[in-house]
């Protein structure tokens, strides 16, 4: 049930499943919103819960509020900053899995939620409803399985099924067998993002869970890779230097946090490459993935060439690390490989882009920039000036060849 109060701002605290990351950082958007507030109120009210009903929880030594903000912190420092002594208010009675679903739905609505703040948040209800242990045993007729994969290739050699999916109730607006299914529990990671993709977005095909996976994934990544995916004013002043640190154009987005970019995937598969291959020692991950966006990335590529660039230097960054031992030759040779390919993308885009005629073609196949540079160094051996001489001249080469090979008169 939910009612209606008006509630002092001192008995108020943000709630520790809030889905914003800063609240408030006092830039100019913050000031207005303040302003907005001290001249006309609050035009829609807080979403708070009792503070008993949060299991654990860091309230920033607040321990005399007695309600939690699950949704509207930044209109909660509004109202302080605008000098209001109390807010209006709903009040729910919620635990922790249905108030961090209620700060994520609300602010995805109202679009106040960055790719970055969903994803820390969709990971943060994964962690309240994943299973703690690998399953051992099928839950049907109790054979023993080796974990979660196991599971699924004993269902798929024997009459036992996984758990049948809830239906979803269209007329009560919601998916309302989901979230008795999470009570329940899960035995499978599969299953607790299955709910995360029927909660989110409504639909939980392969598609939708591939999207949950790729925001649980961008949360596993660094904040300064994080960063890498927020659109420019979504960026903090540390983020934005951070970047420029590394060379890293500040103004533009390369990828995106959910998943769907090719960019965004291979950045956080050079990210886990690094972690898992390289002594910590020798190369840390976040800064291997920012010098490696900073010296690769140039302006007059595209997300395909640069997401294939940084997969090529992953490749040739793995082989040839591998045979160093000791960190310190771990060191040199990825910082050597990487001068490497930033010299080869400098020789492509600085010296070659302004010829290429294919520049417009690069969905076409994974060759196609070698395939302009080629071109740009077949014009300049033969001294011909245009796009349509080269081809006519190679065209006829070609033809030539053939009539040879094969005996035509």
């Amino acid at each position: 049930m939910i009612r209606n109060e008006q509630i002092p701002i001192d008995d108020l605290v943000v709630d520790p499943t809030q889905a914003r990351e800063e609240p408030w950082i006092n830039d100019e958007s913050d000031r207005q919103l303040a302003a907005s507030v001290a001249d006309d109120g609050l035009l829609q009210d807080l979403l708070v819960r009792p503070i008993e009903h949060v299991t654990d929880g860091d309230f920033g030594g607040n321990t005399d509020a007695s309600y939690a903000i699950v949704a509207g912190s930044r209109r909660y420092h509004a109202a302080m900053d605008a000098g209001l002594e109390a807010v209006p208010c709903k009040v729910l009675a919620a635990d922790d899995l249905d108030a961090a679903w209620t700060s994520l739905l609300e602010n995805t609505e109202r679009k106040a939620l960055s790719e970055q703040e969903v994803a820390q948040q969709l990971a943060f209800i994964f962690e309240l409803v994943r299973p703690r242990e690998e399953p051992d045993a099928c839950p049907q007729c109790g054979t023993s399985v080796a974990n979660e994969q196991g599971l699924y290739s004993h269902y798929t050699g024997t009459d036992c099924q996984p758990p049948s999916l809830p239906s979803t109730d269209e007329d009560s607006g919601g998916p309302t067998g989901w979230d008795a299914w999470a009570s329940d529990g899960f035995t499978t990671e599969r299953q607790a993002k299955r709910y995360l993709a029927e909660r989110f977005l409504g639909r939980h095909d392969n598609d939708a869970v591939q999207l949950i996976k790729g925001h649980l994934r961008t949360a596993t990544l660094p904040e300064p890779v994080q960063a890498l995916f927020k659109t420019p004013d979504d960026r903090t002043a540390t983020e934005r230097q951070t970047l420029s640190n590394y060379g890293i154009d500040t103004g533009t987005t390369l990828g995106s946090g959910d998943g769907r970019s090719g960019a965004s995937r291979e950045i956080a598969t050079l990210h886990e490459t690094v972690a898992a291959e390289l002594d910590s020692d020798a190369v840390d991950p976040t800064n291997a993935v920012l010098e490696a966006v900073g010296s690769l990335n140039h302006e007059e590529m595209s997300e395909q060439e640069l997401r294939r660039t940084i997969r090529d230097f992953r490749h040739e960054m793995t082989s040839d690390v591998a045979a160093a031992a000791s960190p310190a030759e771990q060191r040199q040779q990825f910082s050597e490989t990487l001068q490497a390919c930033a010299e080869e993308c400098r020789e492509t885009y600085e010296e070659l882009v302004p010829h290429r005629p294919f520049k417009r073609v690069d969905v076409f196949g994974p060759e196609t920039h070698r395939h302009s540079r080629w071109h740009a160094q077949a014009k300049a051996n033969r001294e011909v000036s245009g796009h349509v001489e080269l081809v006519r001249e190679l065209y006829q080469e070609r033809l030539a060849d053939l009539a040879e090979q094969k005996g035509w008169e």
